[in-house]
């Protein structure tokens, strides 16, 4: 066997030392271009520094622009998919779609600041493994699944748009379903004074009223009315609605002594709350019921004051006084108490309307009865709108792509540690 020369140098397999007559030495050279190697990819990342340590040929120009793209590329066209799919499939619906919670939309801005995040650390990312030959591992052509490599983290961003969106509650307007019914608006005023709970009516005058009012309500049935009760002052009772059965409940809850005003009559203030009332309204003919038993003797405002803003607003007042003229048995245990039939007729004939005295419980629903036949009727048109939600589709697409995301990760798209 031939003997190696005592002074030869010969390479250890990891050429980095030498031996020499058995003694390991380390190259001070290996060493300056393990340092060198060091720097250079702290500062063009570690492949490739390692590149051009080997010698592999780097790309410049459009193809290095074109890798430095490729994952905003990627990114773009997933979420541009993700955009698309809800897009088609809110039109899918054919029915108009509103958002509960459009705050939320707004955390769809930071998805490209995750994104910029991600992808701008995404080259420093060293591996745990190492390699004898780097030149080797330098010089491999990449893969086509290099070109997919953020497919999972853009496959995420979907999902996380996704929960946004069904965070934001979208709903389904279902079509406005429109149907033409005949009524007016109408406000009924009542007396709730003492002196209503006279007997003259049976059983007494107040009760006499609120049956009659009851069984006028329930002969209107595609009108808008609204309720208002006065005494010393005026109060709204009730707002201008459909829903007689509110207005049926309310009646039934109302009692003489509701509001404590004595036997103070502010009939004026009476009027200008059913104004009020109706001053938003948009019907064509608008209607106040005065119903009292007594003279104004309260309140700020005058009543013909208050008929001459009914005039101008074109509100039509039917008045109807209650029990006797001369105000026998208008007061507790037999009381008089003062009437102005005048002053009603008055405000009757100055808004269009018509005045009736009702001295028996047979009279008042005579009077009421007449009112019904003197109203006319308009067309009001009403929408009906639902809405459903839909928040569950998208929480179920946001799952699908968690579950691609996931499936990619650990298969075709696996990154070593």
């Amino acid at each position: 066997m031939r003997r190696r020369p005592a002074r030869a140098w010969i390479r250890c397999i990891d050429g980095c030392c030498w031996r020499k007559r058995g003694i390991l030495v380390r190259s001070h050279r290996k060493e300056a271009i393990m340092r060198r190697r060091d720097q250079i990819a702290l500062k063009k990342g570690p492949i490739s520094g390692l590149a051009e340590e080997v010698g592999v040929p780097q790309k410049h120009g459009l193809g290095a622009v074109r890798e430095s793209l490729w994952p905003w590329i990627l990114w773009t066209v997933v979420m541009a998919v993700v955009a698309w799919g809800i897009a088609a499939s809110l039109q899918r619906f054919h029915r108009p779609v509103e958002l509960g919670s459009r705050w939320v939309l707004w955390f769809l801005l930071v998805l490209p600041v995750l994104a910029f995040y991600a992808f701008r650390f995404h080259s420093r990312r060293q591996s745990t493994w190492g390699f004898s030959r780097l030149a080797l591992l330098a010089s491999i052509p990449p893969g086509i699944r290099t070109y997919f490599i953020t497919l999972p983290f853009s496959l995420r961003c979907g999902a996380f748009a996704l929960l946004i969106f069904a965070a934001a509650q979208p709903r389904l307007v279902n079509v406005f379903e429109r149907s033409e019914d005949e009524g007016i608006d109408i406000v009924l005023v009542m007396d709730v004074s003492l002196s209503m709970e006279a007997n003259d009516l049976e059983p007494n005058r107040f009760v006499a009223a609120r049956n009659v009012m009851s069984d006028f309500v329930k002969q209107r049935p595609k009108d808008r009315i609204g309720f208002v009760i006065f005494g010393r002052d005026a109060y709204p009772y009730c707002p201008l609605t459909r829903d007689h059965h509110a207005i049926q409940r309310l009646l039934g809850k109302l009692r003489l002594r509701q509001i404590d005003d004595g036997q103070a009559t502010a009939i004026g203030e009476a009027l200008g709350t059913a104004l009020n009332m109706l001053s938003s309204s948009k019907g064509k003919s608008k209607v106040v019921i005065l119903l009292t038993d007594g003279a104004n003797n309260s309140g700020e405002m005058a009543p013909r004051e208050s008929a001459e803003h009914a005039a101008a607003l074109g509100v039509r007042v039917h008045t109807v006084l209650v029990g006797s003229p001369s105000g026998e048995g208008g007061g507790l245990f037999g009381l008089r108490a003062p009437t102005d039939p005048e002053l009603l007729e008055h405000i009757a004939a100055r808004t269009g309307g018509m005045a009736f005295i009702a001295t028996d419980k047979k009279a008042l629903e005579n009077r009421f009865q007449r009112i019904l036949d003197l109203m006319e009727k308009n067309k009001f048109e009403h929408r009906i709108r639902t809405t459903s939600g839909v928040q569950d589709r998208f929480l179920a697409a946001a799952v699908l792509l968690f579950f691609l995301e996931m499936l990619l990760s650990l298969t075709w798209l696996r990154r070593l540690p």
